[in-house]
């Protein structure tokens, strides 16, 4: 029996009245892959994120995970299903610890109910979680910072942040938007040590949008790249580099994909 990929889109579409911000898309992520999306802005990136996460319901078309259809299910159901998010802005409880940061980003694992938020998992869940949550912070170089709070943190390590809480949630498959956006050049290739880690060393396979080229081609396995809400071509870094509709649409043709 073939083993479907970790994420499939068919024909996916969304319309916002009369605006189509994305159109007829499909693509799938293998098991074991980077994939990158790139694209102008208003391109439909985020839109696509959205869908694909439970923010929005698509008007037409499925996401597959695994091979189970989670077409318009929310937000708490496709984290619960091992999709997880990073954002683009470090996306953190600014008052709070890392430690707490971490135990809340958990709770998505869980039962989606209002008192779990306030109360929290009990007993051995608790433990097990404080556990994780230094396993986390460990992973992603942040195991100092656990009582300082995350808004704090030097903004490369809120961005790490951002990722652990993605990762307390176990997550199979990691939506990663834009995670080098606001870093310098020594943060950047921490970053990029780090999505290869998770691919290499924790089979998380990864959807990148990033707007940083020179990353984004030396990461990901396949790229895919669209423009107003469509597919305008799919594959490897260096065929996408070399695509004169991709030069022209991405860049206006005034510059080199690199």
């Amino acid at each position: 029996m073939t083993t479907p990929p970790r994420l499939e889109l068919r024909s996916l579409s969304k319309r916002f009245g009369g605006l189509q911000a994305v159109s007829d898309m499909s693509f799938a992520v293998h098991r074991g892959e980077i994939f990158g999306l790139i694209g102008p802005n208003g391109a439909g990136k985020t839109t696509l994120f959205n869908l694909i996460a439970g923010v929005h319901k698509p008007t037409g078309g499925e996401v597959l995970h695994d091979g189970i259809d989670v077409t318009g299910q929310g937000i708490d159901v496709i984290a619960r299903r091992g999709i997880g998010r990073t954002f683009q802005a470090a996306h953190t409880f600014k008052l709070e610890t890392v430690r707490e940061n971490l135990r809340r980003a958990a709770l998505l694992q869980r039962s989606y109910a209002p008192w779990v938020h306030f109360w929290g998992p009990r007993g051995r869940s608790e433990r097990e979680n404080e556990e994780k949550a230094h396993q986390v912070a460990a992973f992603v170089g942040i195991t100092g910072q656990m009582d300082q709070a995350g808004g704090a943190l030097p903004y490369g390590q809120q961005k790490m942040l951002g990722v652990a809480m993605a990762l307390m949630t176990s997550p199979s498959l990691l939506l990663m938007d834009e995670p080098a956006a606001g870093l310098n050049p020594t943060e950047k290739l921490a970053m990029g040590t780090l999505i290869r880690r998770l691919r290499d060393e924790r089979g998380i396979d990864i959807l990148l949008v990033e707007h940083d080229m020179r990353l984004v081609m030396s990461l990901s396995d396949r790229i895919l790249v669209i423009n107003q809400g469509r597919k305008i071509a799919l594959g490897s870094p260096e065929a996408v580099q070399a695509d004169p509709a991709v030069i022209e649409a991405y860049l206006g043709g005034d510059h080199e994909l690199a």
